[in-house]
């Protein structure tokens, strides 16, 4: 008797369930996640993505001058390059897409972007020295513009 209790609940049951929870999670995807996704969008601007968020910032150092103009923050970057490299190793250990990236791509070439496995590199900058892509990389993932160093 046990065995026949199992066998429904594993073989009839179970399955029913499943398929029950998984035509209402499309049914919830289809309704309300679009209007959940549309209000955590920026709005294309310019250099952005279409579908750009804001990520997520780990190095508490950049953190704490995300707030400063853009110049300022080059500026700090040029004078303390262990965070921009640190800005760099976060941008490398992400393990999710979209979002966006910094990497050295060769000797005094670093480019800053967004990437997602649908659309792939999109909004790439290309910059010659380490502090102007980490400003850029800092104000981007902060949905704060882009960094344009002066000539």
């Amino acid at each position: 008797m046990v065995s026949f209790f199992r066998f429904l609940v594993l073989s009839v049951l179970r399955p029913v369930f499943l398929s029950v929870g998984a035509l209402f999670r499309w049914f919830h995807q289809m309704l309300f996640a679009g209007r959940i996704d549309d209000r955590e969008q920026k709005p294309s601007r310019g250099s952005f993505p279409n579908r750009f968020r804001v990520q997520r910032i780990g190095v508490e150092a950049a953190k704490a001058i995300a707030d400063l103009p853009a110049p300022e923050i080059a500026a700090y970057f040029r004078e303390h390059p262990a965070t921009a490299k640190a800005l760099v190793s976060e941008s490398y250990d992400k393990r999710y897409s979209p979002s966006t990236f910094i990497s050295e791509e060769g000797n005094e070439l670093f480019r800053v972007g967004w990437y997602s496995t649908k659309m792939g590199y999109e909004c790439v900058r290309d910059f010659s020295n380490l502090a102007d892509a980490a400003t850029d990389y800092l104000l981007f993932s902060l949905g704060k513009g882009r960094w344009k160093p002066p000539n």
